[in-house]
C-alpha cells in the first residue's frame, strides 16, 4: 500500500516538475516602461518647460500646505471663530488646487506613458515570442493572474533586455 502511496506521489510530483519549464509569467506593463525609450521619453517630458512649471507649482503647493498645517499646529489653539474658518477655506482652496495640480502631471506623464506602450507593444510580442519559443515556453501568464510564481519563470526582465537591444 505504501509502495502505491509513493509511486502515486512521485508521478503526481514529476508532472510539476517537468511543467515547470512549460509555464512563464510577464509583467508586460513593468517590461515595456522599464525600457530606455520609456526612460528617455519621461525624461524628455521633465525636461519640458511647462511640465517643469507644472511640477514647480505642485511643489509650492504641498509646500503651502504643510505650512499651512505647521502654522496651525502652532497657533490654532489661540485663534478665533473666524481665524479658524478662515484657516480652514485656504487649505481647502489649497488642497483644490494641489489636485488638480497633480492630476495635470498625471495626465501628461500617462499621455507619455501610453505612447510608449503603443510604440513598444508590437515590439514586446515579438520579443515574448523569440524568448517562448527559445525556452520552450508553452503557457506564458500575466504577472497578476499568478497566486505564486518563482522569480525564475519571470520573463519580464529579459524581455526588457531584448527590446532595449532592438532598436
Amino acid at each position: 500500500m505504501n509502495k502505491i502511496i509513493i509511486g502515486l506521489a512521485a508521478l503526481v510530483f514529476s508532472g510539476f516538475v517537468s511543467a515547470k519549464g512549460d509555464i512563464a509569467v510577464i509583467d508586460l506593463q513593468t517590461a515595456i516602461l522599464q525600457t530606455n525609450l520609456a526612460k528617455q521619453e519621461l525624461s524628455k517630458l521633465d525636461s519640458n518647460p511647462e511640465f517643469s512649471a507644472m511640477k514647480a507649482k505642485f511643489d509650492s503647493l504641498r509646500a503651502d500646505l504643510a505650512n499651512l498645517n505647521k502654522d496651525a499646529q502652532t497657533n490654532k489653539l489661540t485663534w478665533s471663530a473666524e481665524q479658524i474658518e478662515e484657516f480652514r477655506k485656504k487649505v481647502d482652496y489649497k488642497r483644490a488646487d494641489l489636485e488638480l495640480a497633480s492630476k495635470k502631471l498625471k495626465s501628461e506623464q500617462n499621455a507619455v506613458l501610453q505612447k510608449v506602450m503603443q510604440e513598444m507593444a508590437p515590439k514586446a510580442r515579438i520579443a515574448i515570442n523569440e524568448i517562448a519559443t527559445a525556452e520552450g515556453i508553452s503557457l506564458l501568464l500575466d504577472r497578476k493572474a499568478a497566486i505564486y510564481a518563482d522569480a525564475s519563470v519571470n520573463l519580464t526582465d529579459k524581455v526588457t533586455a531584448k527590446l532595449n537591444k532592438a532598436k
